[in-house]
């Protein structure tokens, strides 16, 4: 296959990738002009591995960080060096490159950069790509040549050679968490063209991808650094502590103990599998948002919006490493907070009260025995307890646990732009600030258009996200709020709109309420979403969020079908009502 079919296939969304295995793109600049240099001087490149899939597209098996090197250079993302000159791939040489950047469908170097000459364009896109297609429409002949194709890879970290090609429960809700704390939750598969949206970058190292690993939860607060985090150590920490929960007790720990967990053949698998089915998936991913939601309000009631903050205060150098603090903290707030019920009511004092804590801790070696863990844990929860007070766990426990969901739900609108909907507010943009009764008359046609995308996912409408760049501007003239930014968002927030109004935020939130209850939207739709309505503060701003539960059936409103062409809404005819129902089924 030549590189100019291949792109074809790329920008035809044609080329995908199945995240359940896949690991995310971690290539450098540095390994990606490599290959083009390869390429350029007619070397052979390793072969390419692709499933044909049962609509006909083709899940990429081996290969993915190549192809996007290859793909990413022809759209201008990077030069590759000519003697002492970067030379960009010249967009006049491929017309449908061309045609695309004039479309804007991605974003070419900015003004008249140096350019590939004409010949060696024409060699890049000739090239001939080694490709074999493993014509298998059985998801676990697929997972199961991953493995072996990636299990042994030099290149991998420890955590992706544990993991390459596992599909299970356990490994399914780990890589859950760990896409939630790096704010890159998306669907578990994806184009190759989205891939740089849910992957990891760095101040250190521009790559273009979507995620600043300075901005997610676990380098954010210092527990890993950018290339840990690529490197997918996040999800080896989370894989060590849900083992630790599900087992009820922690566990001596190294390399070789977690690559058993790993192993579906082995005894501690399949004993955490069981213990794993009574637990529950979604009560153990729930319980730990709860609980890293909560570590992550303390640390921010001293220090808010300090990178590292975490790592610094708990560590003795700056050279310690924080994994071991860390551990220890997050199973003693969950013995305090899951166990024992009990909520955080002083976050600057317990914040304090593990000052250097690194320094009373037996560090982590290669082994790390179950004695070790369990004294730090005591040490740990001995010096945090007295700031903790028993109460009940509420019904709805969002809480501490949406500070980790709602910048997730904020990143992922890009990915699946038809499930969200961002609002500055109910409160009209005009001088005379009012509410939007137009709007909120509109809002239930806009949840049923959201539920009838499909019945894969949840949708969300956030009220406190301005949509657009002028409303962020109108904003901040009228009630002098700088827009906070988060990915592509603009948070600010709806305590203005409060304050405008004169009302308290349970009466803002129960307009909201209001106009779905009167509304014409049907059941169980209506009853769904009414239940799914929830404030919640992040940093130092309230929000609203409407959350769309997944359907399994198509939704009306007043007898009629909506759906969403981009964010534009529309009815839907009565065929296109009957051929969407059908993927409900």
């Amino acid at each position: 296959m030549s590189i100019q079919e291949a792109y074809n296939l790329y920008r035809g969304e044609k080329l995908i990738v199945n995240r359940n295995y896949q690991r995310k793109l971690v290539w450098g600049v540095d390994e990606k002009i490599h290959l083009i240099d390869s390429i350029l001087k007619g070397f052979p490149i390793p072969l390419f591995l692709l499933a044909e899939t049962a609509d006909g597209d083709f899940e990429i098996i081996d290969g993915m960080q190549r192809l996007d090197a290859i793909f990413s250079y022809i759209e201008q993302k990077y030069a590759i060096q000519d003697g002492d000159v970067g030379r960009f791939f010249d967009l006049k040489e491929f017309s449908r490159a061309r045609q695309l950047a004039e479309a804007r469908a991605f974003e070419p170097e900015a003004g008249n950069p140096d350019l590939l000459p004409a010949s060696k364009c024409a060699d890049l896109l000739d090239y001939q790509l080694a490709v074999t297609v493993f014509d298998s429409k059985d998801e676990t002949q697929v997972t199961e040549v991953f493995r072996r194709i990636n299990s042994g890879g030099r290149q991998l970290s420890a955590q992706e050679k544990r993991q390459a090609g596992v599909v299970s429960d356990f490994v399914r809700m780990v890589r859950g968490l760990a896409s939630d704390f790096r704010y890159d939750g998306s669907p578990d598969v994806l184009p190759l063209t989205k891939m740089p949206a849910v992957s990891i970058d760095s101040a250190r190292e521009r790559l273009g991808y979507g995620i600043a690993a300075e901005e997610t939860f676990w380098c954010g607060l210092g527990v890993l650094n950018p290339r840990q985090l690529q490197q997918s150590e996040d999800e080896q920490l989370l894989a060590d502590i849900c083992i630790s929960v599900v087992r009820g007790n922690t566990f001596s720990v190294s390399s070789d103990v977690l690559d058993k967990y790993f192993d579906p053949t082995t005894p501690e698998s399949q004993s955490l599998t069981i213990d794993l089915s009574s637990y529950g998936t979604e009560a153990l991913a729930n319980d730990v948002k709860a609980v890293l939601g909560a570590m992550k309000t303390m640390v921010e009631s001293e220090r808010p919006g300090v990178n590292g903050a975490f790592r610094s205060h708990v560590s003795t150098s700056s050279f310690t490493s924080a994994k071991t603090p860390f551990y220890a903290v997050f199973m003693a707030f969950y013995d305090l907070i899951i166990r024992q019920q009990k909520q955080l009511v002083d976050p600057k004092s317990a914040f304090a009260a593990i000052r250097k804590v690194s320094a009373k801790l037996t560090p982590s070696r290669n082994t790390t025995t179950e004695q070790q863990r369990q004294e730090n844990i005591d040490i740990v929860r001995g010096l945090l307890e007295k700031h903790f007070v028993s109460a009940p766990r509420p019904a709805l426990a969002h809480g501490p646990a949406m500070e980790i969901e709602f910048p997730s739900i904020i990143r992922r609108a890009p990915i699946e732009s038809a499930r969200y909907e961002f609002k500055q507010g109910i409160v009209s943009l005009a001088r005379k600030r009012q509410i939007d009764e137009r709007f909120l008359g509109k809002l239930p046609k806009i949840i049923s258009a959201i539920a009838n995308v499909g019945p894969e996912a949840d949708g969300y409408i956030v009220f406190g996200v301005a949509d657009t760049q002028s409303d962020a501007e109108r904003v901040e003239q009228l009630d002098s709020i700088t827009p906070l930014r988060m990915g592509m968002q603009l948070l600010v927030g709806i305590d203005r709109e409060c304050r405008a109004l004169g009302i308290q935020l349970s009466d803002y939130t129960r307009r909201i309420l209001s106009s779905v209850q009167k509304s014409p939207l049907s059941e169980p739709l209506k009853s769904a979403v009414l239940a799914n309505v929830d404030t919640i503060s992040y940093s130092g701003r309230a929000y609203v969020i409407v959350r769309i539960p997944a359907q399994s059936e198509l939704s009306s409103y007043d007898d009629e079908y909506y759906t969403r062409d981009g964010e534009d809404l529309r009815k839907m005819t009565i065929s296109e009502a009957l051929a969407t129902s059908k993927r409900f089924k």
